[in-house]
Order: structure tokens, then C-alpha cells, then sequence
């Protein structure tokens, strides 16, 4: 899993795979989910991330590993959701 962050549009994105994306579905205005040919989620676009976005629905729609679902919940998880949690980009591999 590698998070990038674009700090001029101010957009996460965090890619789960390396996958072809065969599909992006919006799930709100600044929340798109990019899934591959067998609906595995290749990678998540957040515009603003630091504003609640549907992590709950991401994870009930789309089909993401146990680890993966892992470390989104760590970073996001809690009620209120936490911003971008980090200071510059980074990776993480899961």
C-alpha cells in the first residue's frame, strides 16, 4: 500500500494494488474508487482529506484485504476521523 499526497490539489491517494484500473466509481464529490477488471479496488482519490469522506461505504462496497482494511482503519477509523495523518508523503506496505 503507498499513500502520495499532492499538497497544490490537495488530494490523497492511496494505492492498494498495481493492478490496471478497469473502473472508477465516484462515491461523492471528492471520493473516487478505482477497481480492476474482478472488482478489487486498485486505489482510493481523496480531494480534501482532511474532511470526513466514506470510508464505511468504501469498505462495504469494495472488496479490500483484511490488511489493507487494517491500516485504513488505524489511520481513519476513529469517529471524528482524523486528517491526512502525515506531515510529507510516505509509504507503507501492507
Amino acid at each position: 500500500m503507498k499513500f502520495s499526497y499532492d499538497y497544490t490539489a490537495d488530494a490523497l491517494y492511496i494505492e492498494m494494488s498495481d493492478s490496471l484500473v478497469d473502473e472508477t466509481h465516484q462515491l461523492d464529490a471528492g471520493t473516487m474508487v478505482d477497481v480492476d477488471i474482478v472488482g478489487r479496488v486498485v486505489g482510493i482519490e481523496v480531494l480534501q482529506p482532511a474532511r470526513e469522506w466514506p470510508l464505511d461505504d468504501i469498505k462495504s462496497r469494495f472488496e479490500l484485504g483484511q490488511d489493507e482494511r487494517a491500516v485504513l482503519d488505524d489511520l481513519w477509523g476513529q469517529n471524528p476521523r482524523k486528517p491526512y495523518p502525515f506531515a510529507r508523503p510516505l509509504q507503507v506496505t501492507a
